[in-house]
């Protein structure tokens, strides 16, 4: 097809099948028009293998043809085609020299994205003898002025500059498309035009999953090199996974999505539709359900905030299912991120600075947490990470913001991610005559930033292990027939309608939580030892998941009914989680410090023993445990405590059998 041929083609085609379309983008002024490759290809399939064959002549064509139509302006529209065929996609590992100055489509993950900047697109020389003026148009990365004047000078000044926005982002392949052992590839894209349009930024976010056509171009490694490197001069991007908040519905699925809602039981179907294939974990199913939804994130008007993300963590036995849910939850949820434990660093997880090879510059580029900014964080294996790299979640979890202070670049960087973690328990199963809090090797600090804390048990049952055993098999007779309640492509439209839902709280259900914490904590004043039995951070974890059940259900309003949900779900966290084993009552403090109220008194009175016994000597331990037993404390328990305080280095023995404060 020649160049000419293609342009009247074009003109047709514009005219003919996209003539609302070119309308509709001048009348909003816009620059560029997206057409669908596909129906290119109806209209005329000469015309679609001339495009991926010679990319610049044809959207040059495309660029002239579609002045033709007659309502166009004579000003510059940049032509963009999207949709290209699923056979013609080319995997990242797979391009070759072949595919050069080819119209080729990529998928890949967004890893880094440069700053936008100017670029000189074409500049108009003069020259200093006669002042002739010449127009030269830049492609290298040098301006570079014309070689010689009609007058024979060879000194030009540069009078004029024709500038356009550039931008340069890395794409990386998809994890699916990898084999085994193989590293990521990547491809350098060149954006420019409206792509580096502040609107169309939103779509171009380290993390996002898209679709890119372009023409892939070489560019020599160093001057007068033999080695070439290839990159890609992009022609549309177009995001396939993305925020919540962005999928774009239909019509007819937001009514579909609103009949779903008016179900009474639609909760329980949601439930039910949580890793449809792991036997029973209701309550924790439940939990993950509200996970998703989340609660409604506030700014008050001291610019103090509060999350509306919920964090929760499943220590478990080994074989119960802990990681497939995590799994099931990471690929739900768009932007979900799965890592796991050792294999993962604070920098990995948080943000690492690193220097661009072709600038040299130190350049930020984004870690699992930041990437799942308004998604998800899974999080396997939490136990096994070093202390340092767990530490560096504090932030991320309750301010929801990661600041990075190296090599002279101090930034902040936006995390509001939910956070699922699951983990085992210190010696790997649990220890039935052990507080479960003392279980855990996870730092205090980081266990009371989470919501919800699930212990995953598997105790033998023959009736629960029968129907277990019956569904696992199940699964391996019939793999595909495990259907869920709603399919994930549903649920996930579905929760990103919800998304539009910021419920408000009802003194109704407000009443029934201030009525539950009240009594919950005059509950712990009337024990002698005045135990903690709720803090100030349950309290706002039942408003989020209050408000995560109330959108679940497509509701503006938080009603008693989701205030009763998040009561029951915390209730039973805390019935596994923070019940004194001595006492059998509920105590914050064995989840927030691993030492019950009961406890601390114990050591608080042993000590004061010691003190009034040995001043600045050493006393008799046999001496201690006397006064302990007249004092209520059985000499086992008192053992224990003289112990721990020998372990935490506030004890000595100076002398077998004696014992001394530090």
């Amino acid at each position: 097809m020649e160049y000419g041929g293609a342009v009247n083609e074009f003109e047709e085609f514009f005219s003919e099948k996209c003539y609302e379309q070119v309308a509709d983008a001048v009348q909003k002024g816009e620059k560029s028009i997206v057409v669908d490759f596909q129906e290119l290809d109806l209209f005329n399939v000469e015309l679609a293998e001339y495009l991926k064959d010679n990319p610049e002549s044809a959207l040059d064509a495309a660029e002239e043809g579609v002045l033709g139509v007659d309502i166009v302006p004579d000003e510059e529209f940049k032509i963009r085609f999207t949709h290209m065929p699923e056979e013609d996609f080319v995997l990242l590992k797979n391009l070759r020299s072949e595919h050069l100055n080819q119209f080729t489509p990529i998928e890949g993950m967004i890893k880094r994205a440069s700053q936008v900047k100017p670029e000189v697109v074409s500049a108009i020389f003069e020259c200093s003898q006669c002042g002739d003026r010449y127009e030269k148009e830049q492609d290298s990365s040098q301006l570079k002025s014309p070689y010689k004047c009609d007058c024979g000078s060879r000194k030009f000044e540069v009078i004029e500059k024709k500038m356009t926005d550039t931008q340069l982002i890395t794409v990386e392949e998809n994890p699916e498309s990898r084999d085994g052992s193989e590293q990521p590839s990547s491809l350098q894209v060149r954006l420019e035009g409206d792509l580096v349009d502040p609107e169309f930024q939103k779509k171009v976010i380290p993390g996002n999953v898209a679709e890119i056509t372009g023409v892939l171009k070489e560019r020599p490694l160093k001057k007068n090199s033999k080695k070439y490197d290839i990159y890609m001069e992009a022609n549309y991007l177009e995001p396939t996974q993305m925020e919540f908040e962005e999928l774009v519905l239909t019509d007819e699925e937001k009514e579909e999505i609103e009949q779903m809602a008016e179900d009474d039981d639609i909760f329980e179907r949601i439930t039910d539709s949580i890793a449809p294939s792991i036997f029973g974990h209701r309550k924790i199913k439940e939990a993950i359900a509200l996970q998703i939804f989340g609660g409604v994130k506030k700014t008050r008007e001291d610019g103090v905030k509060s999350r509306g993300d919920i964090h929760m963590l499943l220590i478990g036995e080994p074989g119960t299912g802990k990681s497939q849910m995590l799994k099931f939850t990471g690929e739900l949820a768009p932007k979900g991120r799965y890592v796991v434990g050792k294999s993962s660093t604070g920098a990995g997880l948080t943000a690492s600075v690193i220097r661009n090879e072709s600038t040299g510059e130190f350049e930020l580029e984004a870690g699992a947490v930041v990437l799942a900014h308004k998604g998800m964080a899974v999080i396997d294996e939490i136990d096994k990470m070093g202390e340092e790299d767990r530490s560096s979640l504090h932030e991320a979890m309750e301010q929801q913001q990661i600041s990075v202070s190296k090599a002279n670049i101090q930034a902040t960087l936006n995390a509001q991610t939910s956070i699922l973690a699951a983990g085992n328990p210190k010696y790997g199963r649990f220890d039935p005559y052990e507080p479960i809090p003392q279980q855990i090797s996870i730092g205090d600090t980081l266990l009371s930033r989470f919501d919800f804390i699930f212990p995953v048990k598997d105790e033998p049952d023959k009736d629960k292990d029968t129907e277990l055993s019956s569904q696992v098999l199940k699964n391996h007779i019939n793999p595909e027939e495990t259907d869920a309640e709603i399919p994930q492509e549903k649920l996930r439209k579905y929760v990103a309608y919800s998304k539009n839902f910021r419920p408000d709280l009802t003194q109704e259900a407000a009443d029934k939580i201030q009525e539950f914490y009240v009594s919950m904590r005059t509950r712990g004043s009337d024990e002698a030892g005045e135990s903690v039995p709720i803090t100030a951070r349950q309290l706002e974890a039942l408003v989020r998941v209050a408000e995560a059940s109330a959108r679940a259900e497509l509701q503006d309003k938080v009603r008693v009914k989701d205030a009763e949900r998040a009561i029951d779900i915390l209730t039973y966290c805390l019935e596994q989680v923070g019940v004194d084993p001595e006492t059998g009552e509920f105590d914050i403090d064995m989840v927030e410090s691993g030492v019950s109220s009961s406890q601390r008194n114990r050591l608080q009175s042993v000590k004061q023993i010691i003190e009034s016994e040995a001043g600045d000597g050493s006393v008799e331990i046999e001496k201690v445990l006397e006064i302990a037993e007249e004092q209520g404390i059985p000499e086992d328990q008192a053992e224990e405590v003289i112990s721990r305080l020998k372990r935490d280095g506030e004890l000595f023995e100076p002398e077998q059998g004696h014992i001394q404060r530090i």
